[in-house]
């Protein structure tokens, strides 16, 4: 009664007089009608439904939703008119709380429904009246309105007189609100739906169908298609109720099929809604960014027509527009989300402000409740009252709670969509050369890690405005509770707020350099993971898990300091409330004031509500930090320039000739440009950002021969350049090749050839046509430049696909063309071997098939898009003769015969049929004419000029002749690959619940000790929390019978000059405002008295410091088990790959292996431990809690009985379906990762194919089917917590009905109460929060049981040693294979057949064979990578199966044609272990003629950057030959080590291997006839087997002998 007295002054009755009084009115009839208005109002705008883009509504509409605003608006300002009418008009103005209260509440409503109708503009409405339920709840507030007028009635009726009830200034207010809501009514009646006419809806044609999917999605290996008994479950939302919306009753379609283990892949999902479909949020988010730069464009020259057109169709290439930097930064992620998301984000404040709000209502009962039952006399009737009235509050309070989460959550994702997006699509814009400051490691991150940060933005902001205002008004509570004491409890607070900034401040720098090292550590497991065959050929698996472990201790020893500070942050904020409560006692009963129940447990509920904002503070500033890091790093990345291709390629043609398909007029091009506009860059930077352009320029340019370093520049290049100044010489980074003074003319169909020696720039040349480099001068004008290029790389990209669409790359299938492009490209017989034909699946990068099969199928590809242009990068030099001459014949002069080509290649044979030869030099045009004058040139190399050989390809792989494949290329596509053609396995994905397997294997990883200690401090910090709390209880019942009238106030009312006691009330609510007089009772106190107080205060104090230490050790404890587990589980994850068998990553993407390390250790580093930190302890809140209530109210057992049963079910219920959702989550996330991945190595053959849009569409597709998987995640966890929520306000109306009942048969002890019902109160959360926290734990137990699976799962190579080899052996190099049978797994045929033969000490064998013989088979098997079925291989009189691994790949040496070299110097490439100094390192790279490159690089020391890309792919081949000159081995294997250098460095090279390998076995597998015609003797394989075994002089000398027709064939 004492509350509703300070809320409603003297009208605390609910009839008076004939009519509701006026407190009743505004609390019942205005502000709950208007409170329920509001809700409505904000859950409209903030999901707004069946919303169509570009509607033009009619001038009706508009004039109908502007009516109905300006009634809105005039509604509020009615309201505050009356709040300042009342104060000025009168001249003792009596309002009351409550008349603040409703007018603010009415000033708000119409406010946010203003606000909420202005947002119908655009929506197709229903007649435009609105929402239904908008509609409904308008007409509740009329009641309070109705009720209103017929008090004014009465009021003139009756003739009283204005001083009654002040209605002078009520009455003009309530009736001009009445006169409004007229006229908003008037406005609901004529029907204004806009005519169709003016509604300009989307082209059909142009946008997909809700419930259409990407045919290549669906038909994706990783995810499962759907049950044959599933129904579809269609749109979300969609035709649901608003009660439906309201209980989330639409969501068990979901859970019910989650429940009977239905849910298996995301066809089993809801679709999403329209406002959160990918395609309609990326538009309008990139519509925001690029809305300053159509502005500029406009501006300029006229742009052509298919770059001005805003929606493109598949088949024509989007055109980017270089910006400058500045109007770049002037638009930021952080302004064009705020632009995007702002109104709908900022609005749903109010929900939370308001939701907020009701959690106050909570402790506001409770202390009528408790002064209601310690006061005996009070009515019955009221604590009925304050018990409904705690029911509604923490009812609407959980509603709105909520609705808020599900709100927040939807634009959270689509914020992630627009990001991911934006990311793509910015990737696909920047040039290659742009693109190379960030590491292909840091962009994926982009996409993953950061776009995950910033998502969370959302929650974290209104968190941060929201805890603030909610421990304000907790601190305000308490001062109307205990008056002055409060302040204690502000200046706890004020000591701790610079130390958590200063924390905050410090994880935010850490959390910057974990980022960092967790780049860095990602790039190098992605560039050891790519590189796997040659670590494992050289052993240097030790070597690169102790580089990746240091990198993880650095990662580590960031996350170290950040969970330590965060335990910090726990310790402070958990120990706050009891120490505030501590401290404010304390000063209170210090004072003389004696405390009550009442007092006591309204201050413990707030303390409990301060528990949340209090603890979760310290983690909103961390995401907010967080979420600035990621958004600085996306803005850095967002702020790079984009292509201008209308600035690179000239807009008018020659004027000469009209002929000419392509133009370039003393162009000067290069790969870096250092300007004095970007004083970030510096030198350094200049090199290091090489370090992406293999991968994304020069021409997909992993293969580039003119790569960054053997034609460095000198002062002879830049005077030649004339015109180029000291400046621009100052400019140019040393060592950046730079093409100078080009000119050249290409007539249509005409075939141009152009040759050079290794870094001449002959690829360069291409990849300035394709603007992939920067043009400092000159124009270049190209032909229809819309319809792009045919390009062919020397490293073929190849799609995870099948063959057939990878030719088709997005093309219609045209039977006869394809055809046609199969015999051009001569694979009709490879497709005979593949065992699905064309079907058959590639794996990752092409591992399945070998160098000529991928260089013809890209050839194929680049043939079939028919295009005008083709740019061909060495096409013939990844086959053998014939078929290099098929190609050429057949292809290039065949189909594309009518075609304008141009021809990178050494063959230069073929070139006598060119129409022009250009020769490259040292980035300039040297020479140029006809075949036969440069052919004849003296200044051409005689070598080059008469060789058949290759130069600048990656794999020299023959296909039909002298070579099979490089380290079983050819035969790996039979290995793992099934009938359908399908290779790569799909990623298992477990079902039910997560193992107790898994829980025990985090529990083995935390520690066997540490795990129970933490449990163990968890458990009593919980227990002196709620024995602290039981002291109080104790402590204030026992008071209150020594002295029950103390703290009492004697509280009158001025009605008249008598004053007469109303009653007698506690001082907890009781406002010393103007209309109140009153006066204390005397306190008094005894000696005994106080040495109680002292006994209470001293044993709360024991159990408060208590509490402080247990929470200490709990925070730090659980922090450092969290680190245990993380270094542990990473460390037996990567011993366990690196374990792996090579078949593993044949059938295994690569992308799928670096989602455990990234995304699913990431979450254990740092989302698990978190989770479970606030599992553990909301757990042990709700064990205590209970416990307590129980105690309190012994009855309440039977409640609780039922209420358990409910919550088990409805817990176990939701967690079905929640595993398995996280689990489409995780298998649907990873083809985005590997989609981006992929697109990122081929970016420069998309870009050039213009093949943009398709792959921005193929993005959005994987990223729909993914945010599907995520918002069916996140609805499902809003189904939980409104059941949830329910619960808990049964619990609380339970209590509070159950606690009335005993007070009505005198059976209650207000302390236990009060006690009971404040944890109660908190019971509400802590139900939704263990079962939600449960579930996340789960979740994130998901990544714990995908990183186990591969540690246990994984096939580790055999190596069990039984012998220990002497340190000499192999001291002679003798190999004997002895009948060995050896298939690649089981159930395909041998790749070896009784394989037999046996070599001299220091003997030179050539290996030869064709296609699937078996050559590299014999490599394999000799370095044990795969095992055989019988026989045994002998070295020098030991079975190699029975020493170990390491010890045998260690004492051989192989140079391997895919030549391998990891970021690092050249010291760590050649000499990862220091055991050579660095004249022996000097020596070798002198022989192998890489001296004046790795001068040109820096030395030594120089940086060779992400798998070598500072070299040329010819260099990196005479790195791997240097590193195998510096070992002692005597056994030398060679795959085809030469294939991409010249003839003449070729001979060189040969010459030093004989030299050098005089006395040592060399195998050598050959590709060119001379390599291996001065082997001692020559080994044929044959089906497996050995045809031919004898010295190369004698088999050719016969004529039937298989190597006489193999030279024969090749020489022709």
């Amino acid at each position: 009664m004492s509350f509703m007295r300070g809320l409603c002054g003297n009208e605390t009755k609910v009839w008076n007089d004939k009519d509701f009084s006026q407190c009743f009115t505004d609390l019942v009839f205005i502000c709950i009608t208007h409170v329920l208005f509001a809700i409505c109002s904000a859950y409209h705008l903030g999901n707004r439904v069946r919303q169509i883009s570009r509607i033009r509504p009619s001038r009706r509409y508009l004039a109908v939703l502007i009516c109905r605003i300006a009634v809105s608006l005039s509604i509020a300002l009615v309201s505050i008119l009356d709040i300042v009418l009342e104060l000025l008009v009168k001249n003792k103005p009596k309002l009351e709380i409550i008349d603040y209260v409703t007018n603010s509440v009415v000033f708000v409503t119409w406010i946010l429904h203003a606000v909420a109708i202005w947002s119908f503009r655009f929506q197709l409405i229903n007649k435009g009246r609105g929402p239904i339920s908008l509609i409904l709840t308008w007409f509740l507030t009329n009641i309070g309105t109705a009720v209103q007028l017929r008090t004014v009635i009465l009021h003139f009726k009756n003739g009283s007189t204005a001083t009654d009830h002040h209605y002078d200034v009520k009455t003009g207010t309530i009736l001009a609100s009445g006169c409004l809501q007229i006229v908003y009514l008037i406005s609901l009646l004529p029907p204004v739906k806009a005519p169709l006419s003016e509604i300009r809806l989307l082209d059909p044609a142009s946008v997909r169908s809700i419930n259409e999917e990407s045919q290549e999605i669906s038909t994706s290996p990783l995810l499962q298609t759907s049950s044959a008994d599933s129904q579809p479950l269609g749109v979300a939302e969609d035709g649901s109720s608003c009660l439906s919306k309201m209980c989330y009753y639409w969501v068990q379609p979901l859970m019910l099929k989650g429940s009977k283990g239905h849910l298996r892949s995301y066809h089993d999902l809801f679709h999403l809604p329209r406002t959160l479909r990918t395609d309609y949020v990326s538009g309008m988010f990139i519509k925001v960014v690029n809305k300053h730069k159509k502005k500029r464009i406009n501006r300029q020259e006229s742009v052509p027509d298919s770059v001005q057109k805003e929606n493109q169709s598949d088949d024509t290439e989007v055109r980017y527009y270089e910006t400058d930097s500045k109007d770049d930064k002037d638009v930021t992620l952080l302004r064009a989300l705020h632009k995007t998301f702002g109104l709908k984000f900022y609005s749903l404040g109010f929900l939370k402000l308001f939701s907020d709000s009701l959690t106050f209502a909570g402790p506001i009962f409770l202390n009528a409740l408790v002064s209601f039952m310690e006061n005996q006399t009070e009515p019955i009737a009221h604590g009925y009252y304050y018990a409904g009235g705690l029911f509604l509050s923490t009812l609407i309070s959980s509603l709105s709670s909520v609705h808020f989460n599900y709100l927040i959550n939807k634009l959270s994702l689509q914020a992630r969509a627009a990001l991911v997006t934006s990311i793509y699509q910015k990737t696909l814009s920047v040039g290659a050369t742009t693109l190379s400051k960030f590491s292909t490691g840091e962009i994926v991150n982009f996409m993953s890690t950061d776009v995950d940060r910033v998502r969370n933005f959302g929650v974290s902001f209104h968190a941060f405005w929201s805890l603030p205002f909610q421990v304000g008004i907790a601190f305000y509570l308490l001062h109307r509770q205990i008056g002055l004491s409060f302040l204690v409890g502000i200046g706890v607070m004020v000591v701790l707020v610079p130390i958590n900034y200063c924390l905050a401040m410090k994880i935010g720098s850490l959390n910057q350099g974990m980022m960092s090292a967790k780049d860095s550590r990602v790039k190098m497991i992605s560039e050891s993971l790519f590189g796997i065959r040659v670590i494992k050929f050289f052993a240097w698996e030790r070597h690169f898990a102790d580089k990746i472990s240091s990198l993880r201790s650095e990662e580590l020893k960031k996350l170290k300091g950040i969970k330590y500070l965060d335990a910090f942050c726990v310790y402070f904020w958990a120990t706050t409330p009891i120490l505030i409560s501590l401290f404010t006692f304390m000063t209170y009963s210090s004072l003389g004031n004696q405390l009550t129940a009442a007092k006591v447990f309204t201050c413990v509920a707030l303390f409990n509500i301060l528990v949340v904002p209090l603890n979760a503070f310290p983690w909103v500033l961390n995401g907010l930090m967080e979420a600035w890091v990621s958004l600085k790093r996306l803005q850095k990345f967002h702020e790079l320039k984009e292509l201008d291709l209308k600035q690179y390629y000239s807009q008018d043609p020659p004027s000469d000739d009209s002929n000419h398909d392509l133009s370039i007029n003393n162009g000067c091009f290069q790969w870096e440009w250092l300007s004095r506009d970007d004083p970030g860059i510096t030198k350094e930077d200049s090199l290091d950002s090489r370090n992406e352009i293999q991968n994304r320029g020069s021409v997909d340019g992993d293969d580039s021969d003119d790569e960054l370093i053997l034609c460095h520049s000198d002062d002879s290049d830049d005077s030649a350049l004339g015109n180029d100044n000291d400046d621009s010489q100052s400019q140019q980074p040393r060592g950046v090749l730079r093409l100078k003074n080009i000119d050249c003319q290409v007539t249509k169909g005409e075939l141009v050839g152009v040759i050079g020696y290794v870094g001449s720039g002959k690829s360069s040349l291409l990849s300035a046509i394709t603007a992939e480099m920067i043009k400092e001068k000159g124009c270049i004008w190209v032909d229809d430049l819309d319809q792009g290029f045919g390009l062919f790389t020397q490293d073929p990209w190849i799609q995870q696909a099948s063959v057939k669409d990878n030719i088709l790359f997005g093309m219609p299938y045209n039977q006869e063309k394809y055809g046609a492009v199969l015999d051009a490209c001569a694979l009709r017989e490879d497709l005979k071997i593949l065992p699905a034909g064309d079907f058959t699946e590639i794996g990752e990068n092409g591992v399945t098939l070998s160098g000529g099969q991928k260089a013809r199928v890209a050839l194929a590809r680049a043939v079939y898009q028919d295009k005008h242009i083709y740019l061909l990068d060495d096409p013939l030099a990844a086959v053998d003769a014939h078929v290099a001459a098929h190609l050429f014949t057949q292809c290039i002069m065949g189909l594309l015969a009518n075609k304008t080509r141009i021809l990178c290649t050494h063959h230069t044979k073929y070139l006598k049929e060119a129409d022009r030869i250009i020769v490259m030099s040292e980035g300039r045009i040297v020479n140029s004419g006809l075949p036969e004058a440069v052919l004849r040139s003296t200044d051409l190399p005689v070598a080059m000029a008469t060789s058949d050989s290759k130069d600048e390809t990656p794999r020299a792989v023959n296909e039909k002749s002298l070579d099979d494949e490089e380290v079983h290329q050819e035969a790996r596509p039979q290995d793992g690959v099934e009938e359908n053609g399908n290779l790569i396995e799909e990623e298992t994905k477990e079902v039910g619940v997560v193992k107790v397997h898994v829980y025990w294997s985090y529990w083995k990883a935390v520690g066997m000790c540490l795990a129970p200690s933490i449990l163990l401090s968890l458990f009593l910090m919980q227990a002196s929390r709620n024995v602290s709390d039981w002291w109080l209880s104790y402590w204030v019942t026992h008071s209150e019978h020594t002295n029950t009238s103390k703290n009492n106030l004697t509280v009158f009312t001025p009605v008249d000059n008598n004053y007469q006691p109303i009653v007698r009330i506690p001082a907890s609510f009781v406002w010393s405002s103007v209309g109140y007089v009153y006066h204390q009772i005397s306190r008094n106190g005894s000696a005994s008295d106080t040495s109680d107080v002292s006994f209470y205060l001293t044993v709360y104090g024991s159990l408060a410091a208590a509490n402080s230490i247990f929470t200490f050790f709990r925070a730090f404890l659980f922090a450092y088990g969290g680190i245990c587990a993380a270094r542990i589980l990473h460390k037996r994850l990567l011993t366990s790959i690196l374990k792996a068998p090579i078949s593993f990553f044949d059938v295994t993407p690569i992308g799928r292996i670096i989602n455990r390390f990234s995304s699913d250790m990431y979450e254990i580093d740092d989302s698990l431990p978190f989770v479970m930190n606030i599992l553990m302890a909301q757990l042990y809140g709700l064990i205590g809690g209970i416990v307590v209530t129980c105690y309190g109210i012994p009855w309440f057992t039977l409640l609780l009985l039922p209420l358990g049963i409910l919550y088990y079910f409805i817990q176990r219920y939701y967690r079905w379906t929640s595993r398995e959702l996280k689990r489409i989550s995780s298998v649907t996330l990873s083809p985005i990762y590997a989609h981006f991945s992929e697109t990122l190595t081929g970016l420069v053959t998309i870009r050039a194919l213009r093949a943009s849009n398709r792959f921005q569409s193929e993005n959005k597709d994987r990223l729909e089917i993914n945010q599907r998987a995520q918002f069916c995640t996140m609805v499902a966890g809003q189904w939980l917590g409104i059941r949830l929520q329910m619960l808990g306000v049964a619990m609380v109306t339970g209590v509070a009905f159950i606690a009335v009942l005993e007070h009505h048969f005198q059976t209650v002890n207000p302390g236990l109460v009060g006690l009971a019902i404040s944890y109660a109160l908190s019971i509400t959360s802590l139900l939704s929060g263990v079962v939600s926290m449960f579930t996340e734990t789960e979740k994130e137990m998901v990544s714990v049981e995908r990183t186990v699976q591969y540690i246990e799962d994984t096939p580790d190579e055999k190596d069990h040693a039984i012998l220990q080899s002497s340190m000499s052996w192999p001291d002679s190099g003798c190999i004997s294979f002895n009948n060995v049978y050896m298939a690649y797994r089981p159930g395909l045929p041998n790749a070896l057949n009784g394989v037999s033969f046996s070599t001299k000490p220091g003997e030179k064998i050539g290996i030869v064979g064709r296609t699937g013989s078996g050559k590299s088979s014999l490599l394999l098997v000799l370095f044990r990578m795969v095992l055989i079925r019988s026989g045994n291989v002998v070295i020098d009189g030991v079975d190699i199966s029975h020493i170990s691994l390491h010890e045998l790949r260690s004492r051989l040496v192989i140079i391997p044609q895919d030549s391998f070299l990891f970021s690092g110097t050249v010291r760590e490439n050649l000499d990862p272990i220091g055991e050579h100094p660095d004249t022996a390192l000097w020596s070798v790279l002198y022989r192998c003629h890489l001296t004046t490159a790795v001068q040109a690089l820096g030395g030594l020391e120089a940086d060779v950057a992400e798998r070598g890309k500072h070299f040329s792919v010819g260099q990196k081949q005479l790195m791997c030959l240097a590193r195998a000159l510096l070992t002692n081995a005597k056994i030398l294997c060679i795959d085809e080590a030469t294939a991409s250098v010249d003839q003449e460095t070729d001979q060189l090279i040969q010459k030093a291997i004989r030299e050098e390998f005089t006395d040592r076995t060399v195998l050598t597998i050959a590709h060119r006839i001379n390599t291996i015609l001065d082997s001692d003797r020559v080994l044929v394989m044959h089906d497996g087997k050995v045809a031919e075994f004898a010295p190369p002089a004698l088999l050719l000398n016969d004529r039937n002998s298989m190597f006489y027709g193999l030279v024969n064939k090749q020489t022709k």
